[in-house]
């Protein structure tokens, strides 16, 4: 599906349908085309968790994403709870090594 409809009543927001949505996250993370953000895009931070991009951009990355396909995000100010799907790529290679059995 090329659009989807989003929803978070914690900052006033019901139906809004954007297009070229790509979660990256169980957790309610999209890419997705905002538009209606374009001032912003690339200069404020706007989102409420998602990155909006423009249309012609969001179409390009949702033809060509995969499943499976890792997403980076910086330059965020949260830090997010060690409780969530994604939480094993947050812990850093070094450390992720010393967790194996394998020495």
């Amino acid at each position: 599906n090329d659009t989807f409809s989003f929803d978070n009543p914690r900052y006033g927001y019901t139906n809004v349908v954007k297009k070229w949505a790509v979660r990256f996250s169980n957790h309610g993370e999209f890419i997705h085309e905002n538009n209606d953000n374009a001032a912003n895009i690339g200069k404020n931070n706007t989102s409420h968790g998602c990155a909006n991009l423009l249309e012609a951009d969001a179409k390009a990355y949702y033809d060509s994403a995969m499943i499976g396909d890792p997403v980076e995000v910086t330059g965020s100010i949260t830090t997010l709870p060690a409780q969530f799907d994604w939480y094993d790529w947050q812990i850093p290679w070094d450390q992720w090594k010393s967790k194996s059995a394998i020495k």
